[in-house]
């Protein structure tokens, strides 16, 4: 696929403002529109309301991409017991993807987390979502298996004793380790461990 879009000149990633939430609604909207698109029916795939997105705040870090001002994505994730990061929302408004939003969001994410001692992310998808398959899977997720290391099997554990249902039809849980911070030689210079 050729895209002739310019990439932006800035990625900032900051904390939800209140100025910013208009923007967020809009991209709900665009990036729900999107799914709806694509054949995911509104029951499936509910856009989130303002004020659906200024809860996330209360359980969550939320973080806002602005490319060259404009605000282009965001993500809500929290740490999770015993000790992973979970992914609980990653969108991208559709006029801002395919130039590097999300691959900075989730960079955002894992400095976050690795400053909390968190080595391991999960999140859920949706299967159909051919799209967003591929890129957490260029990203490094896979999904949840027996060989994922202890704490996300203890997380997949305390999901499925809370009675949640943690594999839902037609959602997939993925799981990644947080790479470790490089110094300029490449040197691992901390983070991202084995746990």
């Amino acid at each position: 696929m050729h895209d002739d879009r310019t990439a932006p000149k800035r990625i900032r990633v900051t904390g939800l403002q209140e100025a910013q939430l208009p923007a967020l609604a809009a991209l709900e909207e665009a990036c729900t529109a999107m799914y709806h698109e694509r054949g995911f029916d509104a029951a499936e795939v509910p856009a989130r309301a303002l004020s659906e997105i200024v809860a996330l705040t209360r359980r969550h870090d939320v973080r806002v991409a602005e490319a060259d001002d404009e605000v282009a994505g965001y993500m809500a994730w929290r740490d999770e017991a015993p000790g992973v990061a979970y992914l609980e929302e990653l969108s991208v408004h559709p006029e801002h993807q395919r130039r590097g939003i999300a691959t900075r969001l989730l960079e955002e994410l894992y400095g976050r987390a690795r400053e909390l001692g968190m080595e391991q992310v999960v999140l859920r998808s949706r299967e159909k979502a051919s799209w967003a398959q591929a890129f957490y899977r260029k990203a490094g997720f896979t999904p949840i298996g027996d060989d994922a290391p202890a704490k996300v099997r203890a997380w997949r554990g305390e999901q499925e004793a809370s009675g949640k249902p943690l594999d839902r039809e037609g959602v997939v849980v993925l799981w990644a380790k947080i790479p470790p911070v490089v110094d300029s030689t490449g040197e691992d210079v901390g983070g991202g461990g084995d746990g």
